[in-house]
């Protein structure tokens, strides 16, 4: 039996884990109770990770459509067909007829750089991913704030006397979006029993709700509207940090003061559903707290306002001192500075085609890409590439996306198993697991809740004739003859390295990720190969530091209120906030510890855990509609319908119903045409994808509007 130490790639958190194997077998995964950082925050998504990698429905060799059934192949056909094609296609309609997209589990993962490379090299402005669903509001902040497109903060927990979160549920999802707080919510609750305070700002009664100090059940959309009501005060009673303020652009400060105190208090806790006093005790208790930090997640930035509920966070946290402090949230270059490497990236930021929609970080939104399939004209989107994603699933109104894709000269998937996404695809090219590849994860470099590096070590082989997806996209660009990450001379470069590295039998010396990881940490010279090699439970290369943001920033002022983002505000303000009577019910989300998104419900664990999704509608309601525990219901919205079991559950509030995302997804059997696998419902079908944030192209994917009624057959 081997141990091999590597990290969990599901998440920011990248838990440590040892992996025990034997005849290329995962046998065991527990905690790596060395790590210095993570091995108490495991959950079972890591431990039971060898679930995928043995999955039965696994793609594992190149598969071609023949009819209604794929066909293995070889990666020399794939590549062979689907290079012509695509240079056939953008020979007569230009390079953004091919789109591609890519989902969370690329995410972490270095060899994204090498799928976008390819990319890169075609030159296609179609580009996707799955930052439109949760996360691009923070994209778009940081760029109109800092003048850098990428910048995590780092929650730093152990010093932080008041804790405000917001839309955000620590005890079952983590402190990991972007930042990193490793065992973040265990070390929260014990900084609580030191006199800090926890304060939970969300629609529904979450575990962490039940466990902080305070939980204010706001109305869903509406964070915005409580954020501004806590500026009112802030500002109104004088509650800011002199020298913080003084350092901000005095005309923008004072536009956001001026929209903050002409605001009526009384109309802004109507609109999100907070006492008027309590948003004011919190205002000052924040305010005057010595190390405070105010957290706006997923649960802020999933609806059309999520950009201001963002912006509006961190002007809280700029403004009474808190940003970049002790106790605060913590920005950190890493050991390769990826908020360095994301604004020196060339891509330049465009409308879309049909909606004129900005891009963010050189992305569209998911929303449009059916626009962008059916719409007639230069750069409508022709073939596509998704790759480790489920966009049918996880963005907005599916079943139109999923009749688009049905529509495309070529659709070309990349992934493990053939998910509701791909069942168009002409061609499905395997995927390769975390646990079979080696890698250094310096795009989550900055991220860390400690300055810390962990290289994730290969713990078993793929199997078969697997090939790594980096190898397949680098393989693609050169049969299409395109400059690999748009480089002259790239191509040339690749093939002399394999080359060598075949003569002289040095693997190593051929272009690939580990290269590109060995060479950025040489020219960041932060620590070496060596010492990262010699350190198998991670290496933590110094202390936390505070006040890096101002240092990246090289001296500019924080543009505290982007002129767009008063304008929106105030919009909001002047519109009517009374919602129509035939949907009289809000639609939210929530997130459970075993759930990955739209992946990973059809395993062993999941199933031991989870038993599908179900609607969690509030008592008073439920009786008000004759509709009692486990009834089936329907749920509607203006653009799509479902049927589905009630919970009677007093954790939401009247007026507002739960169903967890991510449910929905077939797992198709493209070999043998067994009856696909499939639990639960997807809610994103009743989700408009017309509804966007104007900033950053997120839908409303935690505040649509719906009607509830009993099913006839009940």
């Amino acid at each position: 039996m081997n141990t091999v130490y590597t990290t969990c790639r599901y998440c920011e958190a990248a838990c440590g884990l040892a992996v025990q194997v034997q005849n290329n077998k995962v046998e065991k995964i527990v905690a790596d109770k060395e790590n210095p950082q993570t091995w108490r925050d495991i959950c079972s998504k890591g431990l039971t990770a060898h679930e995928l990698v043995e999955h039965p429905r696994r793609i594992k060799a190149p598969m071609k459509r023949v009819g209604d059934s794929f066909v293995e192949t070889t990666y020399e056909e794939a590549i062979g067909v689907i290079a012509g094609r695509f240079n056939e296609l953008i020979a007569v309609h230009g390079a953004d007829s091919i789109g591609y997209y890519h989902g969370n589990p690329l995410g972490f993962t270095s060899g994204v750089m090498f799928s976008l490379g390819w990319v890169d090299a075609i030159g296609t402005r179609n580009r996707y991913n799955v930052g439109s669903i949760d996360q691009n509001n923070n994209h778009v902040v940081s760029n109109a704030l800092f003048d850098l497109p990428y910048v995590p903060f780092n929650p730093d927990i152990d010093r932080c006397d008041y804790l405000l979160m917001i839309g955000m549920n620590p005890a079952e999802s983590k402190f990991s979006w972007l930042g990193n707080a490793s065992d973040g919510w265990v070390r929260a609750r014990e900084r609580q029993s030191k006199g800090a305070k926890l304060v939970v700002v969300d629609p529904r009664r979450t575990r962490s709700a039940q466990q902080a100090d305070t939980h204010l059940s706001i109305k869903p959309g509406t964070d915005w509207a409580f954020i501004l009501g806590l500026l009112h005060t802030v500002f109104g009673e004088d509650l800011v940090d002199s020298a913080a303020c003084a350092a901000l652009p005095a005309a923008q400060l004072g536009s956001i003061r001026e929209i903050a105190l002409a605001a009526d208090q009384a109309s802004l806790s109507g609109r999100c559903g907070i006492d008027a006093e309590d948003i004011r005790q919190v205002a000052r208790d924040y305010a005057q707290a010595a190390g405070a930090m105010c957290l706006t997640q997923t649960g802020v930035s999933m609806h059309t306002t999520g950009t201001l509920g963002h912006w509006l966070g961190l002007v809280l946290d700029i403004v009474t001192g808190h940003l970049d402090k002790p106790g605060g949230r913590r920005f950190d270059t890493g050991y390769i500075n990826m908020t360095e490497f994301a604004a020196t990236d060339n891509q330049p930021e465009t409308a879309s085609r049909v909606r004129g929609q900005p891009t963010v970080m050189g992305n569209r939104s998911l929303a449009e890409l059916p626009d962008e399939i059916y719409t007639p004209g230069p750069s409508q989107v022709k073939a596509m590439v998704i790759q480790s994603g489920n966009p049918v699933v996880s963005g907005p109104n599916g079943q139109v996306l999923d009749s688009a894709l049905a529509e495309l000269d070529m659709l070309v998937v990349v992934d493990l198993v053939q998910r509701e996404s791909h069942r168009h695809a002409d061609w499905l090219i395997p995927g390769v697991h975390w646990l079979e590849r080696e890698e250094l994860l310096f795009n989550l470099a900055g991220g860390m809740d400690q300055p810390f590096a962990q290289y994730s070590a290969q713990a078993v082989k793929p199997p078969g004739l697997i090939q790594p997806e980096w190898r397949f996209f680098v393989d693609l660009a050169l049969a299409m003859k395109v400059p690999f990450m748009g480089k002259k001379g790239a191509n040339t470069m690749i093939r002399i390295s394999r080359v060598l590295a075949r003569l002289f039998r040095k693997p190593q010396w051929a272009f690939s990720p580990g290269l590109l990881e060995r060479l950025m940490l040489k020219g960041a010279k932060t620590f070496s190969w060596r010492q990262l090699q010699n350190s198998p439970h991670g290496l933590q290369y110094r202390d936390r530091a505070y006040g890096q943001l101002q240092a990246q920033m090289r001296g500019k002022a924080i543009q505290i209120g982007p002129e767009q983002f008063c304008t929106e505000l105030q919009r909001l303000l002047d519109k009517s906030n009374q919602p129509g009577t035939e949907y009289p019910f809000t639609l939210i989300g929530k997130r459970t510890l075993n759930m990955m998104n739209s992946w990973l419900m059809e395993l062993p664990n999941m199933q031991k855990r989870e038993q599908g999704n179900d609607c969690e509608v509030n008592p008073a309601d439920a009786h008000s509609l004759g509709i009692k525990e486990g009834a089936k219901i329907e749920v509607t919205s203006a653009v799509g319908s479902l049927s589905i079991k009630a919970r009677i559950s007093d954790r939401v509030a009247p007026g507002v119903v739960c169903i967890q995302h991510g449910w929905g997804s077939r797992v198709f059997s493209p070999v043998d045409k067994e009856e696909p696998l499939c639990f639960g419902v997807n809610v994103n079908q009743l989700v408009d994808n017309a509804a966007i944030d104007p900033f950053s192209g997120i839908p409303n994917l935690n505040s649509t509007r719906v009607k509830v009624t009993l099913c006839a057959d009940t």
